[in-house]
């Protein structure tokens, strides 16, 4: 129950911070001030410059602990045993890496697994550029982990200081093709985050999230309709959870995370558009083999005639 409540305050969070500035206003327009009061200091508070201590610590390893254990089963797996350990630290062996984690799902639980398990602490996660400026979500993402933007000269900034980096790259698209009978990932046209990595020379491991798919129930169809609205940065998800706490995800469904090996990219200043397709082909041939080798896993003897739907 406890972890249903760290991961049901995530997406409460998610979904407050969009209405935050519409409260803010409310509040004052009907004079609600300690209301405005609050909403003004949580403002403050998640722009101010401040560190991670004690108390950041503790809420962050109580997420970890307890969500994994709200989910009926959840493991993550590292390919080849190879933990992540900070790039930054001139005794690490390790390429600078970009995490690609799919599916997105309806609000990234998988995602958020990994954001406060305690081996990625070091990884910058960069959040859509909207989400992570309103302040609620800003202040617990930062109470919670390592946060960022997905604002390309954010990322470039965090590349350039060698930061690891993870990204959902079928952002908003990927949650609306989110289906609890079909795995399905937006990346066909995402192209974007290979560029960058070619021209930092960073190490691309995909990640796959077995079963979060069927986390929450999403609405199915009008695809042209919805897409278009999340290419104007819109969400277009209509979700429930569990049966009676829809904005919770359901507790009886097995989770693996699979952190894929690392596909290393050569460093290219200046790549070509074939430099970049080459790539990314690459990197869609390693997402498709991980779902391959780890489904059965995963979901069990059934899913052998399984596939993953690259949209």
């Amino acid at each position: 129950a406890t972890g249903g409540i760290f991961l049901g305050l995530f997406v409460l969070v998610w979904l407050l911070s969009i209405a935050s500035p519409f409260l803010f206003a409310l509040a004052v327009l009907y004079k609600y001030y300690a209301s405005a009061t609050f909403i003004a200091t949580v403002t403050f508070a998640s722009y101010a410059k401040w560190e991670r201590g004690a108390i950041s610590k503790f809420y962050q390893q109580s997420c970890n602990y307890y969500s994994v254990r709200y989910l009926k089963t959840c493991s993550i797996v590292f390919e080849g045993g190879q933990l992540p350990s900070p790039t930054k630290d001139p005794a690490s062996a390790q390429q600078q890496t970009f995490y690609a984690i799919h599916p997105h799902g309806a609000f990234c639980i998988g995602w958020a697994l990994l954001f406060c398990h305690d081996v990625m602490q070091h990884v910058r996660f960069c959040f859509a550029p909207a989400l992570y400026a309103t302040p609620f979500f800003r202040l617990f993402s930062r109470v919670t982990g390592n946060p960022g933007s997905a604002e390309k000269q954010s990322m470039i900034k965090y590349m350039k200081e060698g930061e690891d980096i993870a990204l959902p790259p079928g952002g908003f698209e990927e949650a609306t093709l989110s289906c609890m009978t079909q795995d399905r990932v937006f990346i066909k046209k995402r192209t974007g985050f290979i560029k960058l990595c070619l021209q930092n020379g960073m190490a691309v491991r995909p990640v796959y999230v077995f079963g979060e798919k069927s986390l929450f129930w999403n609405i199915q169809g009008c695809w042209k309709t919805r897409l278009n609205l999340n290419r104007q940065g819109l969400p277009a998800i209509l979700t429930w959870g569990h049966p009676f706490f829809p904005l919770i995800p359901k507790s009886t469904i097995p989770i693996r995370v699979v952190v894929g090996a690392p596909l290393v990219l050569p460093k290219i200043a200046d790549p070509t558009k074939d430099d970049v397709t080459t790539w990314h082909n690459k990197y869609m041939a390693s997402l498709s083999r991980i779902f391959e080798e780890h489904k059965e896993s995963a979901y069990g003897d059934n899913a052998k005639t399984m596939k993953l739907e690259i949209w």
